[in-house]
């Protein structure tokens, strides 16, 4: 990534990011009307609440929400970095906030098959602010396959099957893109607004139509069909980025049972070791160690690498992991195993003229920004350029309704401002590789050491490679020679011994130029009691431990076939649920 980083004109952006935000603060207001949440001072939080839920992200902000509505509970949120900016509510400055305070700025251990243009040291970006990785990712509205859910269940995660979640991911909806307005599988009226750019390039047009040469129709995949070629919906608002910070925190600020804490570096669960209760937390805000404590339960929606490095902090994992760092072993759970990711390859072609989104075409004048700011239009609300979503069967003996590859195709390259470059990222969606999260040392503010093993199973080698593939057989239709496209091999040196996109090309491309697609899961597994692997039971209660619940993305068993935000939210709704009924409240009909 850093030579990716020196390739951009730091001129260009500058005066982009700093104009957009100079205007769009002006108009500010208008784009979003509700007021940010309160941060509370340190002076004026509560020695005990009914929860303490840790981690501001895409399930964290829904379960404050949720859990508020019950007005005789108190609860606080703690979130380590701060509020959103002008600059995360703008779509196409996604790559704005890497490396910066928005940004935890992980990177893995070295992988042997994966992001060799970097060493094998692949950038996890992971948000750092409320509203999490929502304020950081990709945007794109992907609920998976149904499939994906029933398999959970058949795992032995009850309540986890598509029938039962599916009313979960209605609830928070509201969907304003007009092509599905009023259909069975969506919904409006919940927190999270879902829409699509207004902003399409010419070359949208071309993916369609080179997906139908290729025998794949148009669809809604969270529809009745995931199979196929889609307008990419996302977490937009107006023309901004509405992450679950925007939805699920704004509207309900003046709660007077809601403290939100930001600023607040949790350092560890307190757990009584002799009768394994999650009692509260520790946590840094502004050089203080501060202790409060829940009367009812701590709820870990830290993440899939923060949740588990808590756990193990707290005494909670691994129990010869622990015993190495000499941290008192409180309950012997394989925390930090499971951990995979969605890895892809983008793969740049060239684009006639004006068929892409080109940085200094689009960005550099005044118009795009005025249009953005008074409006909410134009080429700065793409969602980070991802026009086109497309789920296939790369494999073409397959023959199933679940996809095996997700295509997301973006017609703008932040790093190539005077080049005419579209690309096609794309991934492996059933992933077999297996890695960790582990402790770096007992110190709480060091970075987990994050070893995703990307690609260390044949199984996975094939299936990307055949990924890539794909892709390349795309370009040969006649939509895609029509405008000639071409691969821009020269943005690939690294491979450039190989015969272009033959079987060593493509496992070059694989092992040289892959990225992760933000999409880590796994590391607090869910399963049920006789999964020697689970962290959490079907209810998202830690085993052995009292009072204490992890509710993020780590706790999938497997990953979902697509964006991952999307089921995370649901998760917090989900689990939200749980907690309510645990307590002998009454839930929403759905």
């Amino acid at each position: 990534m850093d030579g990716q980083q020196s390739r951009v004109s730091q001129n260009y952006q500058l005066f982009s990011t700093l104009l957009t935000a100079a205007v769009t603060l002006y108009n500010y207001p208008n784009i979003d009307p509700n007021l940010r949440p309160i941060n509370v001072p340190t002076s004026q939080l509560l020695p005990e609440y009914d929860f303490i839920v840790i981690g501001g992200g895409s399930a964290g902000n829904v379960v404050a929400n949720r859990l508020t509505e019950i007005s005789n509970w108190t609860v606080l949120l703690l979130e380590a970095g701060g509020d959103e900016t002008v600059i995360s509510d703008t779509p196409i400055l996604n790559y704005n906030l890497w490396f910066t305070d928005f940004d935890w700025n992980y990177t893995t251990v070295p992988q042997q098959y994966a992001c060799g243009s970097s060493g094998g040291l692949c950038t996890w970006p992971r948000g750092h602010g409320l509203g999490g990785s929502s304020t950081l990712n990709d945007f794109v509205y992907i609920r998976g396959n149904p499939e994906d859910y029933d398999n959970w269940a058949n795992m032995g995660n009850t309540g986890w099957s598509f029938h039962e979640v599916f009313p979960y991911f209605l609830r928070s909806e509201d969907n304003q893109d007009p092509a599905v307005v009023g259909s069975p599988y969506h919904a409006q009226g919940g927190y999270q607004t879902v829409n699509r750019s207004n902003y399409l390039s010419p070359m949208t047009d071309v993916y369609f139509q080179a997906g139908e040469e290729m025998g794949y129709p148009l669809v809604d995949a969270n529809g009745p069909t995931q199979l196929g070629f889609m307008l990419a919906e996302g977490v937009v608002r107006n023309g901004s980025r509405c992450s679950t910070a925007k939805a699920f925190l704004r509207p309900i600020r003046n709660r007077s049972n809601l403290h939100v804490a930001l600023r607040s570096r949790v350092t560890k669960i307190i757990v009584d070791p002799e009768t394994k209760t999650a009692l509260g937390v520790q946590f840094l805000r502004n050089g203080q160690n501060i202790t409060i404590m829940a009367s009812k339960e701590v709820i870990l929606s830290a993440g899939v690498v923060n949740s588990p490095q808590l756990l193990m902090l707290s005494g909670i994992g691994p129990q010869e992991h622990l015993a190495d760092l000499g941290i008192p072993v409180i309950q012997n759970l394989r925390v930090g195993d499971n951990l995979h990711d969605h890895v892809g390859v983008p793969i740049p072609f060239s684009a006639p003229p004006n068929y892409t989104i080109n940085w200094r075409s689009s960005f550099e004048n005044f118009s795009s920004i005025l249009d953005y700011a008074q409006n909410g239009d134009g080429p700065l609300t793409t969602l980070l350029g991802v026009e086109c979503t497309a789920f296939v069967n790369a494999d073409p003996t397959r023959n199933s309704p679940v996809p095996d590859t997700e295509i997301l195709f973006t017609s703008y390259d932040p790093f190539n401002e005077d080049q005419q470059v579209w690309a096609a990222i794309v991934f492996n969606i059933h992933p077999t590789s297996r890695g960790t999260v582990r402790l770096r040392d007992t110190n709480p503010l060091s970075p987990p050491l994050m070893d995703p093993q990307y690609m260390t199973t044949p199984t996975d080698i094939e299936a990307s490679m055949r990924t890539i593939q794909f892709v390349s057989q795309l370009l040969q239709t006649k939509s895609m020679q029509r405008i000639g496209a071409q691969l821009i091999t020269t943005l690939l040196p690294l491979c450039s011994n190989y015969t272009v996109m033959s079987d060593e090309y493509a496992l070059c491309l694989l092992q040289q130029y892959s990225v992760t697609i933000y999409h880590s899961v796994g590391s607090c597994k869910m399963g049920p009691d006789n999964d020697p692997a689970a962290v959490v039971d079907p209810r998202l209660r830690v085993y052995g431990i009292k009072n204490l619940r992890v509710i993020d993305a780590s706790i999938m068993p497997v990953v979902t076939s697509g964006n991952t935000n999307a089921p995370t939210i649901m998760i917090g709704e989900r689990a939200s649920d749980f907690i309510k009924q645990d307590h002998g409240q009454s839930i929403s009909s759905q």
